[in-house]
């Protein structure tokens, strides 16, 4: 089975989604200079890098992707079972971050309720004058 590099990889996905260098830098969110150095081969991209790809083009098939084996676009079911996936992902996301917040939230609540009972402390050691 035949491989494709990575700068190959990205030249295919700029001319598949007719975009350039710098339009998919603002897409996926990475710096101009990671793509142009992976384009060039000059280093191999992280994780981050292809995950950052992937929810931006959905339709591209992620073992093309990530390893460069298969065809580079999904069939139609394949793309919505991908986009199912992200959505269930995104939600898993959505509900740490708001458990995080009211966590956040309440030790706010707890560190005012504090301060107010050390003020109310300091004020009766206060001498009257």
């Amino acid at each position: 089975m035949m491989t494709v590099s990575v700068p190959e990889r990205l030249e295919q996905i700029l001319k598949h989604f007719k975009i350039n260098q710098k339009q998919l830098s603002k897409l996926a969110d990475l710096s101009e200079n990671t793509i142009s150095n992976a384009k060039k081969g000059k280093n191999i991209p992280n994780i981050d890098f292809f995950n950052s790809i992937s929810k931006v083009f959905t339709s591209l098939n992620p073992k093309w992707l990530y390893m460069g084996e298969g065809s580079m676009i999904l069939e139609e079911e394949e793309v919505d079972t991908k986009n199912t996936e992200l959505l269930e992902e995104m939600k898993d996301r959505v509900s740490l971050m708001e458990k995080e917040v009211n966590m956040l939230r309440s030790q706010i609540r707890d560190k005012e309720e504090i301060i107010s009972l050390l003020k109310k402390n300091q004020d009766h050691r206060q001498p009257s004058l």
